[in-house]
């Protein structure tokens, strides 16, 4: 063997040595302008936070509005809470729309600096029913529900009955979903029709006060929390509320509807919790980010009457507006507009999205008739349409409404579409939950076709703006219906000396 060969080298490296490779110990040396709270690496003080809460009352309010004013101290938690409450009109049994919860009290929301809006939402009960189909069923049930009166959760209805002998069917078996509210199902023993009710604590009737995240309220603070320390004008949020006659809570069966439902002012407050850091900390962030910049978005609501005669079977167009601005989402929907008192009682009321009518049952032959409506969109801005051809399949619909929201709606494909067997015909609350797809019924069955639209060329809209092209197949002939719309469009908020600047891009 020649001496002189050198060893193999050690897969291991110089571990024997103690020597480590330079990369896992050592980074490239900081910026000197780069505040700690944003350095990774070990700090010379302590992180440890303070967080102080406050309870405080609005500066104006009134059965219609509400004006919090913020204290310019510390940083505003993100997840600072508004509670809200009626005063019940009577015994009847009543609950919030299950789509929204307490938000259907809310027709507009607003976070202003001085005299400039942040960001404000026209129609935001309508627009939280879209937002809310995003919820897990287990968030849903194990916090919303309590938290906000929000009740789009499910569960398995499992047969449990019992034959005319007194012999159990089966207790192992689900065929049927159904909504759930932590209550068992009253069978009534044979009854065709078990029922659910909701605990007494979400009850309308028992003055229960609910709570809205400011996150919830304002899309932006998802994102990022207001350093209110920084700044030097004052801070508020404005909220509308439904007009006294169309305050949205939801009736059993056989209760006396359009009563008046009024804002228990003495119950809406706003808990808000500041965020302390070292003062040092702060101190020195404030002096080395004179300037924030922040991106996020702002949503334009509009409106218009359809009627299910002349939108059946024809395709239509509507200009959504969009101008001379960068949209990045398209969100649709239809309500129906029929009499309140119709509404009322449904589980829904008018917070929902209404699919074309469903024509078939399970099994049918095919025949004249039997057939599940459709409906056909598409968007086009800057001369060119989204997609090369007008989207019919709701699946795609479902799809589509996925990619452009970054998640899956936890919503069923009867919710959804109308389609399918599945969802359960037991009641909750004394209605059925296996209608919904006219106009009139009370169910959650195609109560949630929401669309939404990613607009994915990063494209300022030209001078003409989007059109929205649609066409129902088999909508339900029951008079009027609301098509609303909102376009998400790109905003730049830059926080410079303490003054707040905003515009949309």
């Amino acid at each position: 063997m020649n001496a002189n060969m050198s060893p193999e080298p050690d897969p291991m490296g110089s571990a024997e040595q103690g020597e480590v490779q330079e990369t896992m110990v050592e980074r490239a040396p900081v910026p000197p302008n780069v505040p700690n709270l944003l350095r990774v690496s070990p700090m010379d003080t302590t992180t440890a936070t303070d967080v102080e809460t406050s309870i405080m009352d609005p500066v104006v309010k009134s059965n219609n509005f509400v004006r919090f004013t913020l204290l310019n101290k510390g940083i505003l938690h993100s997840h600072s809470k508004i509670t809200l409450a009626v005063t019940a009109p009577n015994g009847d049994g009543r609950f919030y729309p299950i789509t929204t919860g307490v938000h259907s009290l809310i027709s507009r929301c607003a976070l202003k600096v001085g005299t400039k809006t942040l960001q404000e939402i026209d129609g935001y009960n309508f627009l939280s029913a879209y937002k809310r189909m995003f919820l897990s069923n287990e968030h849903q049930y194990e916090r919303e529900q309590i938290t906000s009166g929000n009740g789009l959760a499910h569960e398995f209805r499992y047969d449990d009955s019992t034959s005319a002998s007194l012999v159990r069917v089966s207790n192992t078996q689900a065929f049927k979903y159904g909504l759930k509210t932590g209550k068992e199902y009253d069978d009534q023993f044979l009854a065709s029709d078990p029922n659910v009710e909701l605990p007494d604590s979400l009850r309308v009737e028992n003055n229960p006060v609910f709570q809205i995240a400011l996150a919830d309220l304002f899309p932006l603070l998802k994102q990022t929390q207001l350093p209110l320390y920084m700044m030097q004008e004052q801070v508020s949020i404005e909220l509308t509320f439904e007009p006294v006659q169309q305050r949205r809570t939801c009736i059993v069966n056989g209760g006396t509807a359009n009563q008046t439902m009024a804002i228990d002012t003495n119950q809406v407050k706003f808990i808000a919790d500041y965020i302390y850091y070292p003062q040092e900390m702060m101190t020195q962030y404030a002096q080395q980010n004179p300037t924030i910049t922040m991106n996020h978005f702002d949503y334009r609501h509009s409106a218009v009457s359809v009627s299910a005669t002349s939108a059946s079977g024809s395709t239509l167009v509507r200009n959504l507006g969009g101008a001379g601005r960068i949209v990045t989402k398209v969100i649709t929907g239809l309500q129906s507009a029929v009499a309140n008192d119709d509404q009322e009682d449904a589980l829904t009321n008018v917070f929902h999205s209404i699919s074309p009518e469903a024509h078939y049952l399970f099994g049918e032959a095919p025949a004249a008739g039997k057939f599940n409506g459709s409906l056909g969109a598409n968007i086009k801005y800057n001369d060119k349409f989204l997609y090369p051809i007008d989207v019919v399949n709701p699946a795609r619909h479902f799809h589509n409404t996925a990619q452009a929201e970054g998640m899956v709606p936890f919503v069923t494909r009867e919710e959804y579409s109308a389609e399918g067997v599945a969802l359960t015909t037991d009641e909750y609350f004394g209605t059925d939950q296996g209608t919904g797809d006219t106009a009139t019924e009370k169910g959650v069955l195609g109560r949630y076709n929401w669309l939404a639209f990613r607009l994915n060329r990063n494209e300022r809209v030209n001078t003409r703006g989007l059109e929205y092209y649609y066409k129902y197949e088999g909508l339900s002939d029951a008079g009027l219906y609301t098509q609303r719309s909102w376009l998400e469009l790109a905003k730049i908020t830059v926080l410079q000396n303490g003054f707040v600047t905003t515009q949309l891009l």
